[in-house]
């Protein structure tokens, strides 16, 4: 079999050519039954979202399982949250998510959870993706059983639990989209618990397509139709979330970040290396910790500097009290973060639009240049020197970032400050420099 390399978020791509293939799902499921035996079981959870290819691939997942003498626990549609959730809580060793979260629906993919339901680190990783070039054994481990019920009462109960209070929800019109994908057996609990009128979209049809967290634009048009106050969106697992306000205008992700800061009254938050630098700026006394992009660097940063609340501009979100405070950080929760999210807007007793208006991103420009070589950035003087010269032009908070794309050859530019003439200015000469350099 062809190597096979985790990206930031496990493996994705068209479903039907390599890696997204049975046999590659045959070698997942041997090797997340070796992770889990590492740990002294062998129980393995295998789920998946809406995806047509999706049946197929989990049952190749569970047949590798198999082959490794492991016990092959179907969970059937459940997001990735709840994959996590269910491991957290006892009722298997490793989970396996079949989805291609938010792309379209011709792709798949896995994601591999590990010890207590969390995102493998780099080393565990690497161990899985060595397993995964390793024949097939000859034992039979344990035919499929079925814990989809009990894998998805698990979601929902951790999910209300770590809500807490949502009482300024009720009676209030909002707008639910759940893509058409994972999160869909919400549907069966979301309006009685919340007590909300809830106008709920995004419950059929194929995942992902013109709806979820990608498609704010549907949305968009269902709140304003619906007279709603807000609304949110999820993704094809569930994972990611994203708001949009009572006009139907999507909230940058940066700013529901800002907002949950505020209302936990947190003392930190972690973030990634994209998130706007007016986070610094609109949050005094409170520390801003960045990490590489990856909801897993997030979260192991809320651990290791015990932080309340972080996330990704992109909409995941991640809370130091789900469900564990005590434990590492489970994958986050669309539902959750879009609940507590407008639990802490409507607490203000104002618009949307006023409450997220407040936070003021620094102006910002992003490009890409194309590289036939990936020289290490530290040791080519022309990008240090052009970083220093034009970070000292934009201000406070301002920052030059520039990285290499895991997924394509290019380089990636982002300039930000506080000045749109200075940024614009600053985007061109760092793009120079690296045409010059890297062409």
């Amino acid at each position: 079999m062809k190597p096979v390399t985790f990206g930031t978020d496990g493996i994705r791509g068209p479903a039907g050519t390599h890696p997204i293939t049975d046999e590659v799902a045959r070698a997942v499921g041997r090797a997340a039954t070796q992770l889990a035996a590492a740990s002294g079981g062998m129980r393995v959870l295998v789920a998946r979202d809406t995806r047509p290819s999706g049946a197929q691939l989990a049952a190749e997942v569970g047949h590798g399982v198999r082959q490794a003498g492991g016990a092959w626990l179907d969970g059937g549609v459940l997001p990735t949250s709840g994959v996590g959730l269910a491991v957290h809580a006892g009722l298997a060793d490793v989970g396996v998510m079949v989805t291609a979260s938010h792309n379209p629906l011709a792709d798949n993919g896995f994601k591999v959870l590990g010890a207590a339901g969390a995102k493998l680190d780099e080393a565990a990783c690497a161990a899985v993706q060595a397993w995964m070039q390793q024949p097939p054994g000859e034992v039979d481990g344990a035919s499929r059983t079925d814990v989809a019920k009990e894998a998805a009462d698990v979601w929902r109960r951790s999910v209300r639990a770590a809500a807490g209070d949502v009482g300024v929800l009720a009676g209030q019109r909002i707008a639910v989209d759940l893509a058409a994908g994972a999160g869909i057996a919400a549907t069966s609990w979301l309006a009685g618990w919340l007590q909300a009128d809830l106008v709920l979209t995004g419950v059929e049809g194929p995942i992902n397509q013109g709806c979820g967290s990608e498609h704010l634009e549907h949305l968009g048009e269902v709140v304003r139709a619906e007279g709603c106050v807000a609304g949110f969106a999820i993704d094809g697992d569930g994972d990611r979330c994203r708001v949009v306000d009572e006009r139907g205008q999507p909230v940058p992700g940066d700013a529901v970040i800002w907002l949950l800061a505020r209302h936990m009254d947190a003392t930190g938050l972690a973030c990634t290396i994209m998130s706007n630098g007016a986070l610094e700026r609109s949050l005094p006394g409170v520390r801003v910790e960045r990490t590489a992009v990856g909801d897993r660097h997030v979260g192991a940063a809320l651990v290791a500097h015990d932080f309340v609340v972080g996330g990704e501009e992109s909409g995941h979100l991640l809370f130091r009290d789900f469900p564990d405070p005590r434990g590492p950080v489970v994958v986050g929760d669309g539902i959750l973060a879009g609940v507590r999210t407008l639990v802490a807007a409507l607490s203000q007793s104002e618009p949307l639009s006023e409450v997220f208006g407040r936070f003021e991103p620094l102006p910002r420009r992003v490009s890409k240049v194309p590289v036939s070589a990936r020289p290490p950035l530290s040791d080519v003087p022309e990008f240090v020197q052009i970083q220093e010269q034009v970070t000292g032009d934009l201000g406070e908070h301002g920052r030059v970032l520039l990285r290499y794309s895991g997924t394509e050859p290019v380089l990636r530019v982002l300039v930000e400050g506080t000045g749109e003439r200075a940024v614009q200015e600053g985007l061109e000469r760092v793009l120079a420099v690296a045409r010059s350099v890297l062409a």
